[in-house]
């Protein structure tokens, strides 16, 4: 607001020396604004923490230098878009709606997209909370971009009023005294606007900035509504997959939604316990600091630690094993 300094010559008169502007803070004081802010900036971060830090579905890979078996459970046919399909990388049939991503080296089952702002893929396990994500971030930056231009709307206000009251003063003062002065000339709105913009820089930049983060991050929150609506993933939308066939996870706009929201986040498929986990460094060193280097030793240190034959009977039938136990190709 603007407030007014006199000086005084006499008991009767008082005459204007400069008005001094001070801006509005009572907008700070809503609780509506504050409540929301902080409320909306909270659920960013813990859903963009809870993002970043959830396993999206990767499949283990198996590291075998024996091809995976087929799978056949007689439904699911093999290759095209809506079978399994071998990753060379991982040594796996993936199954249908996965991918490989190129990031983070593993496949994930229903590859959404690899998102670089959360330096995590986005999949089956945790599209849902990056939606929520998404959600909170466009609101919390349009609530932003509101308050901004309510601060700008209030300051304008605010000199708008000072400067009726300025010229009110100036008016009664001058016809009293029988004066003129050019300062009884009232201001265009347009310079007002301008006195209110430049006084608010700080809001200005905060205004500008939001705006475009609400524009693009609102379009992405939509977009992942749509896919989410006809039960698509970005990948499969992007590459156009359905649009010559029939999308079988497709059960009206109601059901995607209600079996996106309530369905039960599948168990990671990443082992939780390690301890089994075999480390061959100590029998590659063995076998290198009693041979030629290449490779080529008789596989005894000075540890007891000896590398036995590889024996690819048994790789295979590991494999084989993992897959009827669901432990690989279960989605």
């Amino acid at each position: 607001h603007l407030q007014t300094n006199y000086t005084t010559s006499s008991d009767s008169e008082k005459t204007m020396v400069a008005p001094i502007f001070v801006p509005p803070l009572t907008w700070t004081t809503h609780s509506i604004t504050v409540l929301s802010i902080t409320s909306l900036a909270i659920s960013t971060f813990y859903t963009l923490w809870t993002v970043a830090t959830t396993d999206p579905g990767i499949l283990p890979p198996v590291s075998c230098p024996i091809k995976a078996p087929i799978p056949n459970d007689g439904i699911t046919p093999i290759g095209g878009p809506l079978g399994y399909r071998y990753c060379s990388t991982c040594n796996i049939f993936r199954p249908p709606r996965s991918k490989h991503c190129n990031s983070c080296n593993v496949c994930v089952s229903k590859f959404d997209h690899h998102c670089p702002w959360t330096g995590n893929c986005i999949g089956e396990r945790n599209h849902m909370v990056f939606f929520a994500f998404l959600l909170s971030v466009s609101t919390l930056t349009i609530v932003v971009t509101l308050s901004c231009f309510r601060v700008i709307w209030e300051t304008y206000r605010a000199l708008e009023m000072e400067e009726s009251r300025q010229h009110y003063y100036y008016t009664t003062t001058t016809s009293s005294t029988n004066t003129t002065t050019s300062s009884s000339e009232e201001r265009t709105p347009s310079s007002i606007m301008y006195d209110c913009l430049m006084s608010e820089p700080t809001v200005i930049i905060m205004a500008s900035f939001t705006i475009l983060c609400a524009w693009s991050l609102t379009s992405l929150t939509c977009f992942h509504g749509m896919i989410i609506s006809i039960n698509q993933t970005t990948n499969e939308k992007v590459r156009g997959v359905y649009d010559s066939l029939d999308n079988p996870a497709n059960e009206g706009c109601f059901n995607n939604w209600a079996g996106a929201i309530c369905r039960e986040v599948p168990d990671s498929r990443i082992p939780k316990d390690f301890s089994e986990i075999i480390d061959c460094r100590r029998a590659r060193k063995s076998r290198d600091s009693n041979g030629d280097g290449n490779g080529n030793g008789n596989g005894n240190n000075d540890d007891g630690v000896k590398e036995s034959v590889y024996d690819s009977g048994e790789a295979q039938d590991k494999v084989t094993a993992s897959v009827e136990d669901g432990i690989v190709y279960s989605f």
